[in-house]
């Protein structure tokens, strides 16, 4: 890790939210984020998905899907 406040991270998962898609996390005190909350709408429907850390490599730090989240009263970590 660096002196900076950011990392970059890719995400690997279903479709356009996390095909491959490069995005910039902070880190949380001091530590790569172990999960990730992403949001997108599709089909008119807002749908979160959950993303755990894979193996710490260079960066981008690989981030793999795990699951759908369902509940509507959570906030994404990362809108799309």
């Amino acid at each position: 890790m660096s002196d900076k406040a950011t990392y970059q991270a890719i995400f690997y998962g279903p479709n356009v939210i996390a095909a491959g898609t490069e995005r910039e996390l902070e880190y949380v005190d001091g530590q790569y984020q172990r999960e990730v909350l992403l949001e997108a709408v599709e089909a008119g429907e807002t749908v979160r998905r959950l993303f755990k850390i894979g193996h710490e490599t260079e960066e981008p730090i690989p981030y793999r899907f795990v699951e759908d989240q369902q509940d509507d009263q959570a906030e994404a970590d990362i809108p799309n």
